[in-house]
């Protein structure tokens, strides 16, 4: 299995993996003592299990856009990504802010929408698309970087990275301890991203590779673990500290599952099935337009699953269903030359 199959099968689990995490919502936005235990613990559980999804996410655009040892002009580069990204960003932003408005939550206002636009105020899931334009911008920077760079160089940058975005995160949390030095460069995504190029780039040995898969169950432990005690100091209210991007149980998911694909799955050299395939190459569109799929099924459809099924059954059910809907709806979208440039 060469790296882009690799590369194609984490795509397709952090696609539907992003969808599992807004259906399983649906059992954790409720007050954990309003419902039966077992009910909130499911959805915990969905939840926990698919929160590498951004990271994966981010960690692919790294692997494949800090490898491409093209040298590329800035216009070359910005033209060929904004395309891809800010086409679909501003239209399926007029997309949600129409559906807003036809639900009665926003006027039809064009200044309107140019605020909430600007502020990230349409729908929820489309700050992804704020924070990967951010990644475009600084990659050419961050090209120049690793093409110079030594392994030391980048483990270093990996290591503030830690520091900031995730240790120094823990300790203000539970310690009340800050840290006022910026090093706001390398926090958040930034780390995500040349990560990705890490893990792809360079061999990672065996030893490391099995606590790398030690590193999953522990992350995946800790998330379902920690955030139900969390939500019980909360009285019941969700608590998503461990469910954020940046926390380390979170990342240990995110790195074992990056290596266990690269090196596990090329002891079997099978194709992608068709419909895996299918989420492979509509994995962007799915990304935008499940959320709309979920609010246009939501009275008649998931909300009947949820009100008259266990979450175990009806979590995913839901997750087939929208993930299909809108693989298929992406893949129509294709055949369309306008709508197309919605969906790259």
């Amino acid at each position: 299995m060469n790296r882009s199959l690799y590369i194609d099968w984490l795509r397709i689990l952090a696609t539907i993996a992003v969808v599992t995490i807004h259906l399983a919502y649906e059992t954790l936005a409720v007050n954990l003592h309003n419902q039966p235990l077992s009910n909130w613990l499911t959805g915990n559980l969905f939840d926990s299990m698919s929160r590498f999804a951004v990271p994966i996410f981010v960690m692919i655009s790294g692997a494949l856009l800090l490898n491409d040892k093209r040298e590329l002009t800035y216009k070359f580069f910005f033209q060929r990504r904004f395309n891809k990204v800010l086409i679909p960003f501003i239209g399926w932003s007029a997309i949600y802010y129409v559906y807003e408005v036809y639900e009665g939550n926003f006027q039809l206002s064009i200044s309107e929408f140019i605020q909430l636009i600007s502020s990230n105020s349409i729908s929820v899931h489309l700050w992804f698309m704020y924070m990967i334009l951010g990644m475009y911008i600084v990659t050419p920077l961050l090209k120049i970087f690793v093409k110079h760079a030594s392994k030391k160089d980048i483990l270093y940058c990996l290591s503030l990275w830690f520091l900031v975005a995730v240790l120094l995160r823990i300790l203000n949390q539970y310690l009340e301890l800050s840290f006022y030095i910026v090093l706001n460069y390398t926090a958040n995504y930034v780390g995500y991203f040349i990560l990705g190029y890490y893990l792809s780039h360079y061999e990672i040995p065996i030893k490391w590779r099995r606590i790398s898969y030690i590193g999953i169950v522990i992350g995946l432990f800790s998330t379902f673990v920690g955030t139900y005690l969390a939500t019980m100091k909360t009285k019941g209210v969700l608590n998503e500290f461990w469910y954020e991007d940046q926390s380390p149980n979170v990342l240990l998911v995110s790195i074992g599952l990056f290596i266990f694909f690269r090196y596990q799955l090329t002891k079997r050299e099978r194709k992608i099935p068709y419909l895996a395939q299918l989420i492979n190459t509509s994995s962007f569109g799915i990304y935008l337009i499940h959320i709309l799929v979920i609010r246009v099924l939501y009275d008649s459809v998931i909300m009947k699953l949820f009100l008259n099924l266990h979450a175990f059954i009806a979590i995913p059910i839901s997750i087939l269903i929208v993930v299909c809907i809108s693989s298929i709806t992406v893949f129509v979208m294709k055949k369309i030359p306008v709508l197309k440039k919605l969906v790259p």
